[in-house]
């Protein structure tokens, strides 16, 4: 039996909850279409003085690089898709939600990673 999963019209290609090595870590997704074509999708985990909670982008050539700033323990993320790339003519979207898991003395925690890949 094969299942295929969608949601809005779009085709899930990936998705998944992934521990990352601790909590400041990156994720990182190659993600290669038809035509040679190949994007590089980081997620990294930053910390700075002003404590707002905000996610900025950067993108070079075929790096896409998201920066989660001031990220907090009880989960944050996207809450509509972002665009990330056209891919063989269709639009590629991303949902991720992060979330520190461990003990509460700050000394243990992993981050954890939930994320979504669409296609239109």
């Amino acid at each position: 039996m094969q299942v295929k999963l969608s949601s809005q019209n779009r085709e899930i290609i990936s998705y998944g909850t992934v521990f990352l090595f601790d909590e400041n870590s990156d994720l990182t997704l190659n993600i290669n279409g038809d035509n040679y074509f190949e994007l590089i999708l980081t997620i990294s985990f930053v910390e700075d003085i002003s404590q707002k909670q905000r996610i900025e982008t950067n993108i070079f050539e075929n790096h896409f690089k998201i920066i989660c700033i001031n990220f907090m323990a009880m989960g944050t993320g996207l809450t509509t898709p972002l665009e990330i790339a056209v891919i063989d003519g269709k639009k590629i979207y991303l949902m991720f939600w992060a979330y520190l898991e461990g003990s509460e003395d700050k000394k243990s925690k992993v981050r954890k990673v939930e994320y979504t890949l669409y296609r239109e």
